[in-house]
C-alpha cells in the first residue's frame, strides 16, 4: 500500500490539532527508555552524529525529545521539548546510550545552561509554527554538527528524519495515539507532501511497518521524536512538532507528521537572535 498519492488532499480530522497531547515529548520514563522512529531503520550512535537524545527534568517527570547540534555548543530542538524548565538554568541533559554487561545505561554528559523560544510560544496552542527552541550546552560539547537549510522546503521533496521516537504507534482503548519502542536512533525517510502558508511541514506515515513497504519509508513522528531533525538534501530544514489523525478524501485514516520549518519567518527570526555569529 502506498500513501504517497493522498499526500495533497488529506482532509484533516479533529485530532490532528491535537498532536502534542497525542504523540509529542512524552511523559515520565518509567522505562530505561521508550522511543523510537516510527517504522524507520535502527541505525548506530555514529550516524547523523549531530542528532542526540536529551531528557528534561520537569515537574510532570522526565521528558525526552531529539535535537540536532547546528555548531560546537547549540542544538535546535522543539519548543515543548524545554517547557517546565528554568530559561537560564535548564534542567534539560545531553543523554549518553551505552550497553554495559548486556543491560542499557543512560548517561548525562552535558547539562544546557540556557535556552531560546519565540517569546509568544505557548504549549497550550499544541502543535505550531513557533514550537521551536535553541539549547545552549558547554562549548565543545557538540559530537557533530549539522548545517541550516539554505532554501525553502517544497512540496515532493525528499526528506530525511532522526529520532529516538516511537518503533510502532497505535491507537489505545482511549482513542489516542500510543507507542511503543526501545530508545534506539533510527531514521526514516519519506516526501514533503504540504507546506503551510504559517511554515508547517507536513507529511504522511503509516501506523506499523507493511511488508510491502520498504522498511524506513513512510516513517512518520512518534513520542520522543519532538524535537528531532527533518533533513532535505542534507541540511537542516525542520524540527519535529507533533503528529495525528487525518482522513484522504475516501475516509481512510492516515497518521500526519508536522515538522516547523526552519525556513519560516518566525523561525528565522528566532535563529538570528538565538544562535551565535561564526
Amino acid at each position: 500500500m502506498t500513501l504517497a498519492s493522498h499526500t495533497h488532499w488529506v482532509r484533516f480530522a479533529a485530532a490532528a490539532g491535537m498532536a502534542l497531547g497525542l504523540i509529542g515529548c512524552g511523559s515520565t520514563a518509567k522505562e530505561a527508555s521508550g522511543v523510537k522512529v516510527t517504522n524507520g531503520i535502527e541505525i548506530p550512535e555514529s550516524e547523523f552524529p549531530s542528532v542526540v537524545f536529551i531528557v528534561a527534568q520537569t515537574p510532570e517527570g522526565l521528558a525526552n525529545c531529539t535535537a540536532t547540534f547546528v555548531n560546537d555548543s547549540q542544538a535546535v530542538s522543539a519548543g515543548h521539548c524545554v517547557e517546565g524548565t528554568s530559561e537560564r538554568n535548564p534542567a534539560v541533559y545531553l543523554i549518553e546510550q551505552k550497553i554495559v554487561a548486556g543491560r542499557l545505561q543512560l548517561r548525562a554528559v552535558a547539562k544546557a545552561q540556557r535556552w531560546f523560544r519565540d517569546a509568544s510560544y505557548d504549549i497550550n496552542d499544541g502543535v505550531g509554527p513557533l514550537d521551536v527552541s535553541v539549547i545552549n550546552f558547554p562549548a565543545d560539547t557538540a559530537p557533530g554538527t549539522s548545517e541550516l537549510a539554505v532554501s525553502d522546503p517544497k512540496v515532493d521533496d525528499e526528506l530525511t528524519i532522526v529520532g529516538y521516537g516511537n518503533n510502532r504507534n497505535y491507537v489505545d482503548s482511549y482513542g489516542q495515539l500510543s507507542g511503543s519502542g526501545s530508545g534506539k536512533k533510527r531514521k526514516g525517510t519519506n516526501t514533503v507532501g504540504n507546506v503551510t502558508d504559517d511554515g508547517m511541514i507536513q507529511f504522511l506515515g503509516l501506523p506499523e511497518a507493511a511488508s510491502e513497504v520498504e522498511a524506513g519509508r513512510y516513517a512518520l513522528s512518534g513520542s520522543g521524536d519532538s524535537g528531532g531533525p527533518l533533513f532535505i538534501e542534507g541540511r537542516l530544514a525542520g524540527v519535529t512538532s507533533g503528529g495525528g489523525f487525518g482522513e484522504t478524501a475516501e475516509g481512510e485514516q492516515v497518521f500526519i507528521s508536522q515538522y516547523v520549518s526552519l525556513r519560516s519567518k518566525t523561525s528565522q527570526a528566532l535563529l538570528k537572535k538565538a544562535l551565535k555569529a561564526d
